[in-house]
């Protein structure tokens, strides 16, 4: 059976004038998060660099005070990337438990835009990665056919500026059949329960009168949250693919 690992990437409410867009149509453009070490290198990536997967400038969606500094493009949906380090940080703990053939869905904070933002965010999967390759605690710039295909991941990017930042990381690498959603799948209260998502503690999630849905699902999802159970999952792609395909 295989796994799923769900992971909260992007640009966030700490980031103020940093989002990312959804449009009317359901479109959207995955705006990362800001990575201030790369300012200033040869080798970072500024976000008026980053490929726009729709007719809108991004000039026109990441404020000025961002566009010309360096990003944290991960995951990346050119070659399909994503670093983290599991053995580290707690909120990443669960993807040591994934192997090849997993699945690593992404979902992030959008907020609707036409001309200008407007409306409340929401939460929504951007898409996945069905692993293909695991590299695991980097310590040094890998040998030539693996640097090849992970170059550009951020954390790859990182460590080519300064050996410093090859610090443990590990990189997935995923298959041809890994993607970047046309349409954002809106990952809410519904979507959650239907799926029959619990807490950490395998009990069902508390959805607090005097708290937001926005703010629950962020608290219960701060962590990647792993699906192992074949009810859930089977549940999780029937809603994804009649949302998708």
């Amino acid at each position: 059976m295989t796994k799923i690992c769900i992971i909260n990437v992007g640009a966030n409410s700490s980031h103020r004038t940093l989002r990312s867009a959804l449009f009317p149509d359901g479109a959207f453009e995955f705006i990362p998060i800001p990575d201030p070490c790369l300012n200033g290198t040869e080798l970072g990536v500024k976000y008026s660099q980053l490929r726009s997967f729709n007719d809108v400038p991004l000039s026109k969606i990441v404020s000025q005070e961002y566009f010309e500094q360096c990003t944290h493009n991960d995951p990346e949906f050119d070659t399909f990337t994503y670093g983290d380090y599991p053995t580290c940080h707690a909120r990443a703990a669960n993807l040591k438990r994934l192997k090849k053939g997993d699945y690593l869905f992404f979902f992030a904070r959008l907020v609707p835009w036409q001309g200008k933002f407007c409306g409340n965010a929401r939460f929504a999967l951007i898409g996945f990665l069905e692993i293909e390759k695991i590299h695991r605690d980097i310590t040094r710039k890998p040998v030539a056919t693996t640097f090849h295909e992970i170059r550009n991941n951020a954390h790859v990017i990182r460590g080519e500026t300064n050996s410093f930042f090859y610090d443990g990381f590990w990189v997935f690498k995923g298959s041809d059949k890994s993607m970047r959603f046309n349409r954002a799948v809106t990952f809410d209260r519904n979507f959650i329960t239907e799926c029959g998502i619990k807490n950490t503690k395998g009990q069902e999630i508390e959805w607090h009168r005097f708290r937001s849905e926005l703010a629950t699902i962020g608290s219960y999802f701060r962590s990647s949250r792993l699906l192992d159970k074949s009810e859930q999952i089977d549940a999780f792609w029937d809603k994804v693919l009649s949302k998708c395909f």
